[in-house]
């Protein structure tokens, strides 16, 4: 087997719970080294994941390394200047989320890929679960009818003041940090992107300056719409991310985060009551019509890691088919400059229309 060598730029919490288990997986790419400046955090990491060289600078690993495919796992803000120092040394790219920290820094990025013939994977990494993937194959496939409108809401009490990395300072905080997976889902289920965005964001707290409260409507073609609600301070039971697909054939509930119920419920056709339970770590999606209510998808696990893997072996895949990614460091800019119009509309209170060209 031919394996690709692997470099990693940052062993962060993102790193310790996704990258170095998803590399794990992937018996067809070798980690031969990572970078981090903290040097307490990279030996920890250096001992758990038995990385065989730890760089304190990223210059003088892929000076070193001469990697095929570089993972980029800092904080946003560094995600350019990473991801152009990778593709200066000859490598691909797979950066984590969001791409970049602001639109005007993504085209730059682009171009330097495309002038050395290099390739840029953002891992919005939510589309390979397999509680989503099912869903979409299965509208993909006609069995709902068309797709008409999408909900999605998360509640959870965690504003930016319990963060204790990069996050703690952001004051656009939640449609930026944790949006951009939504946008990408619903650009997945509809196959298409948004025409317009409006977006409200309101203060609840005031010794708290980032957006913890988005209410956001997206429109897009075909009479299609999406709404979103994100809230960081409610006391109510956590939803990481909860999703209601209203299709003219069925609905589909999905629930991403543990899911734990029994439930007795009454057949509106069949006049008789149905049983079902469930214990689930990563969550389900289920078809409803007819007054029933069906499982098609569950996660019994945590998802993040094997999600991130199978992305990473599709890029790869990509890679020596020489084939456009799904999720492109294009498709990733265009994500931000909808969280961006977002934003913009919260600040003046218009909807935003987004043209594509």
């Amino acid at each position: 087997m031919n394996r690709k060598r692997v470099a990693l730029i940052g062993l962060g919490a993102v790193a310790e719970r996704i990258h170095l288990p998803a590399l794990r997986r992937l018996p067809e790419l070798e980690l031969v080294a990572a970078c981090e400046i903290n040097p307490d955090r990279s030996e920890k990491m250096r001992a758990q994941f038995k990385i065989p060289r730890v760089y304190d600078d990223a210059r003088a690993m892929l000076e070193k390394e001469r990697p095929d495919l570089v993972i980029v796992g800092t904080p946003p803000a560094l995600h350019a200047e990473h991801c152009l120092l990778a593709i200066e040394f000859g490598a691909h790219v797979f950066c984590e989320k969001p791409f970049v920290e602001r639109v005007e820094q993504g085209q730059p990025v682009i171009d330097a890929a495309q002038k050395n013939q290099r390739r840029i994977a953002v891992n919005n990494q939510y589309r390979y679960v397999s509680i989503y993937r099912e869903t979409a194959r299965r509208i993909a496939a006609g069995e709902f009818g068309k797709l008409y409108s999408v909900q999605a809401w998360q509640q959870v009490f965690y504003p930016p003041t319990m963060e204790k990395n990069w996050r703690a300072s952001m004051t656009e905080y939640t449609l930026f940090e944790f949006g951009t997976h939504i946008l990408d889902l619903l650009v997945y289920y509809f196959d298409a992107l948004p025409v317009s965005i409006s977006a409200l964001m309101p203060r609840v707290r005031a010794d708290i300056h980032a957006d913890v409260l988005d209410l956001i409507q997206l429109r897009f073609p075909g009479e299609r719409v999406a709404t979103i609600n994100l809230n960081r301070l409610s006391h109510a039971p956590d939803r990481y991310l909860e999703m209601r697909l209203d299709c003219d054939q069925a609905s589909v509930r999905i629930s991403f985060g543990a899911v734990a119920y029994a439930r007795l419920s009454l057949s509106r056709k069949r006049k008789l009551p149905t049983f079902d339970a469930v214990l689930a770590r990563g969550g389900e999606a289920r078809v409803e019509r007819n007054g029933r209510s069906q499982r098609i998808a569950t996660e019994w696990r945590e998802v993040f890691a094997p999600a991130t893997a199978q992305h990473l072996a599709e890029f790869v895949q990509d890679i020596a088919a020489d084939r456009e990614t799904k999720n492109s460091a294009s498709h990733a800019l265009n994500l931000l400059r909808i969280v961006r119009a977002g934003y913009d509309s919260a600040r003046t209170g218009q909807t935003i229309a987004l043209n594509w060209e």
